[in-house]
């Protein structure tokens, strides 16, 4: 039964309350409020509050937390992407708790090859895709705000592989954000050795429940993404929320 607490709003802007028993609970209801596109996100740290109280796999987690040995190159809170300028004020990657776990049992499983994860970019607040298309003004290469990204749900990750032993990352087929026939997962004019890398990722992906965005190697998607909320809060905002969230379920 797939928990009613995960829906965006896209169809309606009430939210629901729904127990993994038997028992039927009084529904929590409010309004969730709309962006100047028309999209419902979860926008308040209140609301946010009340939604991983109702459903903990509603939080978004901390991603250098649980992964202490992965490796992070966020270039969105720097200048070396692809609108030149720092997007994040801090160089943080969040996701959602059920993707959170499938990301670190993906590294876990790469330690067998010797090899592990290097995160770009995880959830993103939906003020940056925003952004993204009003810099861009179409939907190719960015979202659209009317349906809000994968990425605004804490559901899709960019990232690569490092070598344990060295620290160094693995060649692929086109460096990250490249927006030429070179990212996409179809592409085979490269050398052997970047598409095996590519190989490895993906298999390492699909095997925790992620599948692949076909004209980017680096960019996965959990299974269940289409009926999770779309979020537009800040990462330092969420940090200091989780930190309520976690003292009230310690008590």
């Amino acid at each position: 039964m797939k928990n009613q607490f995960c829906k965006n709003g896209l169809f309606t802007t009430f939210l629901f309350l729904s127990l993994p028993v038997a028992s039927i609970a009084q529904p929590l209801t409010f309004d969730l409020p709309k962006s100047k596109y028309g999209l419902p996100v979860v926008n308040d740290v209140t609301i946010y509050k009340k939604i991983v109280a109702a459903d903990p796999n509603n939080e978004l987690v901390d991603m250098r937390a649980i992964l202490p040995d992965a490796q992070f190159d966020v270039t969105y809170a720097h200048t070396n992407n692809f609108l030149k300028r720092k997007l994040y004020p801090t160089a943080d990657v969040f996701m959602r708790k059920p993707a959170a776990l499938a990301i670190r049992q993906a590294h876990e499983n790469l330690k067998k090859q010797g090899l592990g994860l290097l995160l770009f970019d995880g959830y993103r607040p939906y003020a940056i895709t925003v952004l993204f298309y009003e810099e861009n003004g179409d939907t190719t290469f960015v979202a659209d705000p009317r349906k809000g990204s994968r990425h605004n749900r804490g559901m899709a990750i960019d990232l690569t592989l490092f070598d344990r032993k060295t620290g160094k990352r693995l060649s692929m087929p086109s460096d990250y954000d490249e927006s030429t026939p070179r990212a996409y997962h179809n592409y085979t004019q490269s050398d052997s050795a970047s598409l095996a890398h590519r190989a490895i990722l993906k298999a390492a992906m699909e095997q925790v429940g992620f599948s692949i965005f076909p004209w980017e190697w680096w960019h996965y998607d959990f299974r269940g993404w289409e009926s999770c909320f779309t979020y537009d809060l800040s990462h330092r905002a969420i940090r200091e929320a989780n930190k309520t969230v976690h003292k009230a379920k310690a008590k």
